[in-house]
């Protein structure tokens, strides 16, 4: 196994460490629903314990999907067609959008996190169930520009990249590759959301996750598939 497939084999399987981090992040059962900014009426009978394994799995995650980010990078860097600025233009998003997964994703996860802990330590110090509302929902407000803005770079912008590169051919892989980004997982979550079925608002929360897992997969193929 050529050792780019396997780091970007590694990297899926830290995704899959996200993926089980966002389901007891989120996963937060039937009557849930959001109340503010931030809080989620079920975080009140949901277990700390949850909320502290999420945000350790991404940080287990961190080094595994490193490896399979600085293999993106440098597949990224040989494909682009020098003669092309459409081309260096999409692939400096796709690399750029690399870096923003390692620099914010993994913060961001972890943010997200402290949310519901901090939401039900205010509780256990004696507080109402509204004050401690107000206050995750206040707090999440001074940080929420930014980290939307980072999101959307991360996800939708490595996303429209990645189909740029996927449909001018430049790795080997067909268009089936086009479902295998954040953005297409996003579509189907938001699909799989409308069927009234509280298995699929759990089960989707990981979706996100799962399209980088696609990714790291595709270019693991496209490195198997090269010549030596």
């Amino acid at each position: 196994m050529k050792k780019e497939g396997r780091n970007l084999i590694l990297a899926a399987i830290g995704m899959v460490l996200f993926m089980i981090g966002d389901w007891l992040l989120d996963a937060a059962g039937a009557g849930d629903a959001e109340v503010g900014l931030v809080v989620h009426s079920n975080w009140v009978n949901m277990a700390s314990w949850r909320f502290v394994a999420s945000a350790v799995l991404a940080l287990v995650a961190i080094f595994p999907v490193w490896l399979g980010v600085k293999e993106a990078i440098k597949i990224s860097a040989d494909s682009t067609r020098l003669d092309s600025g459409a081309s260096r233009f999409w692939n400096k998003a796709f690399q750029w959008g690399q870096v923003i997964l390692i620099a914010f994703g993994m913060g961001f996860h972890i943010i997200l996190c402290m949310f519901p802990i901090f939401f039900k330590q205010t509780l256990a110090a004696g507080a109402s169930v509204e004050f401690a509302t107000a206050v995750v929902n206040d707090s999440a407000s001074l940080v929420v520009v930014p980290l939307i803005i980072l999101y959307i770079l991360c996800d939708a912008g490595i996303s429209i990249a990645w189909y740029y590169i996927i449909l001018k051919k430049e790795l080997n892989l067909g268009k089936w590759a086009l479902f295998c980004c954040p953005l297409s997982s996003l579509i189907i979550d938001f699909i799989l959301k409308a069927i009234p079925l509280q298995f699929f608002k759990d089960f989707t929360v990981a979706f996100e996750s799962l399209g980088w897992l696609l990714m790291y997969t595709a270019l693991a193929v496209h490195c198997f598939r090269k010549k030596d």
